[in-house]
């Protein structure tokens, strides 16, 4: 078994209320990641999964507790942890191609530039974007311009990839393109990814492990390991194995949003 690259030990964070009361968005957060390991986190809508994620990055600090890569206590933003941050949108600069997109997330490493342009070019045609080196944000679909996104991430060669709901703006069909993409993707880089999403279905066919979140504060509930061989498909979505599951988690987090005093977006 793979060693541990992520610990999250008793992390928690607040945020000052309206009335100056504490808010708590997450409390007593304990996961621990392996190398390698596809972990997708699932919940109610408004539990914390997204800030949890900018919180591993280091984009907003933690009000309590430890986060552990590699061994190392991360502080500060995290930058030289190399961890990669996929967005909900592509966030794309208009005004550069897709190439020098995925060179922005290279600028400024002390990289020589000949191989920065390499290590861009690689991944785009990693996400199936060879040829498109050149094209404008505009001028490409919603699911490239994610992969543009997930080719600029994958670019600084992270030890760990974040990923939040991103495929929540495409259409079904983009959608389930981009599933199988990422799991050929993850298939070759055996990136430890951990992945934010509202789709139960979703979460199942990629991952090794199911974190399922309370309704706010977020807590952990339960974890499921994926009783399913690799590689899928979409035809997985038949085995029993994965509808049982896909059932247990629905039940779960519909509790959760009865909880939490109505039935908001999961």
């Amino acid at each position: 078994m793979a060693p541990s690259i992520l610990e999250l030990k008793n992390l928690s964070r607040e945020v000052k209320g309206r009335n100056g009361e504490p808010f708590v968005i997450f409390r007593d957060i304990n996961l621990s990641v392996r190398d390698g390991e596809f972990v997708s986190i699932v919940g109610p809508s408004g539990c914390g999964k997204t800030t949890m994620l900018r919180v591993i990055n280091g984009l907003i600090p933690p009000s309590t507790g430890q986060i552990v890569v590699d061994g190392r206590e991360q502080s500060g933003t995290g930058g030289d942890l190399l961890m990669g941050f996929v967005f909900q949108g592509a966030a794309l600069l208009p005004w550069r191609t897709s190439l020098n997109n995925v060179l922005l997330g290279l600028e400024g490493r002390g990289k020589n530039p000949s191989e920065a342009r390499d290590l861009a070019r690689k991944y785009l045609d990693l996400v199936g974007l060879a040829g498109f080196e050149q094209h404008y944000p505009h001028e490409l679909s919603g699911g490239m311009q994610q992969r543009v996104n997930l080719a600029r991430a994958l670019a600084i060669e992270p030890k760990i990839l974040l990923m939040d709901e991103p495929f929540a703006a495409l259409d079904a069909q983009t959608r389930s393109f981009m599933q199988l993409e990422l799991l050929r993707i993850w298939s070759q880089t055996k990136k430890t990814v951990i992945f934010v999403t509202h789709m139960i279905a979703e979460a199942i066919l990629l991952s090794d492990r199911v974190v399922v979140f309370s309704h706010r504060p977020g807590t952990i509930r339960e974890e499921f390991r994926v009783p399913l061989p690799r590689p899928r498909d979409m035809e997985v979505k038949s085995d029993r194995r994965f509808v049982d599951l896909e059932n247990t988690l629905w039940k779960l987090i519909e509790e959760e949003v009865k909880a939490a005093g109505g039935f908001a977006r999961l």
